[in-house]
């Protein structure tokens, strides 16, 4: 798991930092307000995520680990799983043509835009469905080397767009659509190289696979409350100008994410492999491992507090320094939030996802109304403060409920 964890981390802030060096190139290339613009592309592109394959590809990762499942049935499963995309994204693409120009209007984006972002969105299911059998089967450096490559991809394209073609915001964003295109494309063709891909009707596959990703939809949602609806608060309550320049502050604390996703990665499939041996023993050494990693994180949380905001003035242009006010707080919600993955894999080792969906909704919704008070009498700040409480409940609310659906020896002093 250490190999793996390390393989994850190594090739995950590689891939964070390509987009990082991007950072100051955009923050000088573009204004605030065109940052804020594609800031909306994004927050449609992740609204999009909860419904567009209805999170069928968890499903494929989570059916790997039953017992005495064929090679065959796994590829079957993979391929259902496409069906499901195929029906979710046609259901959506006719809700959205009644809806594109009030989408466009509400988030200050092109009309285009909308549809670019549901293209986005199919490319990268297929993207994740690909990383998620290489993670499943322990292929940390397939993973890293197809990781680094997508953000290598999007580099490229977004400094030819938008610093020698001079597009503006449209140049990143054709950037993005672009480069989820051609790794969606790579990666359908390598899960059909690797026969993980079978295109064999199966209603029990697609039964099971929604059985798993629908309750995840309010939990997807909830998520997205969570950690994007700020900035649609902040669009209509203080303009796309502050957005863009909140954005920053969100893109740089995302570097944490990053890491935190990475361990997860490594850590899910090892511990779903201890779990399923039910051994006293190993669930208190994977009790003392976690605690390790909690206080690891409380050190990092303290250290985040001096070193941020220097660098966010270093990195950015001048005209977003005022990010740097609210990125100690946004990284310790970030750091809360990886607190959060480590205790919610119980909840999807026992496939018990519609209370997670409880939990998010209930955080997503305090998330709402934080950010209704603060922000008009504290502006961005006001929205970090919100985002960092949010996650603070989540990951208190989610302990509790792991706890209450897979029994694991937390109080380890009595064991």
């Amino acid at each position: 798991m250490f190999k793996n964890s390390m393989i994850y981390t190594l090739s995950s802030i590689l891939s964070a930092a390509i987009p990082f060096l991007l950072l100051p190139v955009l923050t000088r290339y573009l204004s605030p307000e065109e940052y804020g613009q594609i800031a909306m592309f994004m927050i449609l592109t992740g609204a999009l995520a909860a419904v567009i394959g209805l999170s069928a590809h968890g499903a494929a990762n989570r059916r790997f680990f039953d017992n005495d499942v064929s090679n065959f049935e796994l590829a079957r499963f993979n391929g259902n799983c496409f069906f499901i995309l195929l029906a979710s994204s046609s259901i959506i693409l006719l809700v959205i043509a009644f809806l594109d120009n009030t989408l466009s209007n509400y988030l200050g984006i092109p009309v285009y835009w909308v549809y670019l972002a549901i293209i986005s969105v199919n490319c990268s299911f297929v993207m994740n469905l690909r990383l998620g059998q290489w993670q499943i089967r322990g292929k940390a450096k397939s993973f890293g080397i197809f990781q680094v490559s997508n953000s290598l991809i999007a580099l490229s394209f977004s400094l030819l767009l938008v610093v020698v073609l001079l597009l503006g915001p449209e140049g990143r964003i054709y950037a993005i659509v672009i480069t989820s295109a051609f790794v969606g494309l790579v990666s359908f063709y390598t899960l059909r190289n690797d026969n993980l891909v079978c295109f064999k009707y199966n209603r029990q596959d697609i039964r099971e696979a929604l059985f798993f990703g629908v309750p995840l939809i309010p939990h997807v949602l909830g998520a997205f409350l969570l950690s994007s609806i700020d900035r649609l608060v902040i669009n209509k309550e203080l303009g796309l100008e502050v957005t863009g320049i909140y954005m920053v502050a969100v893109s740089l604390g995302g570097g944490l994410n990053v890491i935190f996703s990475s361990v997860n990665r490594a850590f899910s499939p090892w511990l779903f492999e201890q779990l399923k041996a039910d051994n006293l023993e190993k669930k208190i050494t994977i009790v003392k491992k976690t605690y390790i990693f909690f206080l690891c994180m409380f050190l990092l949380s303290i250290l985040v507090f001096f070193i941020a905001p220097p660098i966010l003035r270093l990195v950015v242009g001048e005209r977003f320094h005022q990010a740097a006010e609210v990125l100690p707080i946004i990284l310790l919600g970030q750091i809360f939030l990886g607190m959060y993955f480590i205790v919610t894999n119980y909840i999807f080792y026992v496939r018990k996802t519609k209370y997670l969906s409880y939990v998010t909704i209930s955080c997503g919704a305090i998330n709402v109304v934080l950010l209704l008070l603060l922000i008009p009498n504290y502006g961005i700040t006001g929205a970090a403060v919100a985002f960092l409480i949010a996650n603070i409940c989540q990951f208190i609310f989610t302990w509790m409920l792991s706890s209450r659906v897979y029994a694991m020896p937390w109080a380890i002093w009595r064991a």
